[in-house]
């Protein structure tokens, strides 16, 4: 018994098999690879510039423009971080060694918010209990300090994959359209439809960096100094931690302006707890609306309601990263759409007549 074209189903068998066991290889490095693609089609301009003025040299400018990306991205980052674990471990420490505290900060504002019906109804001596709440604090901060102890750990993972990050960001840089052109050359896709898919990687990329950055840079200067009229300790490393939490979109630093603005107010401070809410929900949120769909939307000519999804699922599916790789898939998505409904207008045309 002969079974017809043997040899091609055997071998798109051994591809596919192939395939799947070269996923599992790279499946650990994933994140740093898709990091190391994004940062180098963000960065190919500043790569141009370098191989401009350095006689055509890839090497030598991809080294350069690797150099830029730790200077601006990766030393600020890693110093944020550091800089707010050692601020939140201080202040927990504080509240912990500070045996007037309750007294001090909760007791007071449960006895004046007590007399108001409202609050009566809740039942706040309960709710806050002295007890409760300095459990709560302790467990807050063990597992603060878990968290910390956990990422310390992790140091050797992490300097592992931002090696393997730049190390594929160099050959990107410097073999990345040659790469291109073999997956368009392999790709059963017409050419001017492989055109249409990476220009419009590239641009949501840019879009969503630059978005992103954009939006940040602004909630972050505006709450910092939010926190500082308030008088909330250590205002610029918390418009800093308000930076890198404003790539959540629509809510952002919310997270954190709004329980900041509660505990002033249970703390007695009311107009700056106030101050805090309006600040936080009246106008830091309401930036983010405004800013990121334009940013990003306007030069991928997507719905603001899509960025909207795109950005959130991918932080949910992806983690931090996701919100870049989420865009990104959007827009694929829809140009595929696009592709498909240009490809086969006539049949679509026909049958809806």
């Amino acid at each position: 018994m002969q079974i017809k074209n043997f040899n091609v189903y055997f071998f798109i068998l051994a591809l596919i098999i192939a395939s799947v066991m070269a996923f599992f290889l790279i499946k650990p490095f994933f994140t740093a690879i898709l990091a190391a693609g994004i940062l180098a089609v963000a960065f190919h301009h500043q790569y141009k510039f370098f191989l401009k003025n350095t006689g055509q040299k890839k090497s030598l400018s991809a080294i350069a423009t690797i150099l830029l990306v730790l200077v601006i991205i990766i030393v600020p980052l890693i110093s944020v971080l550091g800089l707010l674990a050692n601020e939140a471990s201080n202040a927990y420490q504080r509240i912990l060694s500070d045996r007037d505290f309750y007294q001090r900060q909760v007791e007071g504002s449960i006895d004046l918010l007590s007399q108001i019906p409202f609050f009566n109804l809740l039942d706040l001596d309960r709710l806050f209990d002295q007890d409760q709440l300095s459990q709560s604090l302790r467990d807050l901060s063990q597992g603060l300090l878990g968290l910390i102890q956990s990422a310390y750990q992790n140091v050797i993972k992490f300097i592992l994959l931002t090696f393997v990050m730049f190390f594929t960001m160099y050959y990107l840089l410097t073999e990345g359209e040659k790469l291109i052109d073999k997956v368009k050359y392999i790709s059963p896709i017409s050419d001017k439809y492989e055109n249409v898919l990476v220009d419009r990687f590239v641009s949501m990329t840019r879009a969503t960096i630059k978005g992103t950055i954009i939006v940040g840079l602004v909630q972050g200067i505006l709450s910092g100094l939010t926190f500082a009229v308030a008088g909330i300790s250590s205002p610029l490393i918390w418009g800093l931690v308000l930076t890198i939490i404003s790539i959540i979109p629509a809510i952002g630093p919310a997270i954190i302006m709004v329980p900041a603005g509660i505990i002033l107010l249970f703390s007695g401070q009311i107009w700056q707890g106030v101050f805090v809410l309006i600040m936080a929900l009246g106008i830091v949120s309401t930036i983010d609306n405004i800013l990121r769909p334009k940013l990003v939307g306007r030069d991928t000519q997507m719905h603001p309601l899509l960025v909207f999804f795109a950005t959130l699922g991918g932080i949910i599916v992806f983690g931090l990263v996701g919100f870049i790789i989420g865009p990104i898939v959007m827009a694929m998505f829809l140009a595929l759409w696009e592709i498909y409904a240009k490809e086969f207008k006539k049949q679509l045309n026909a049958f809806n007549k």
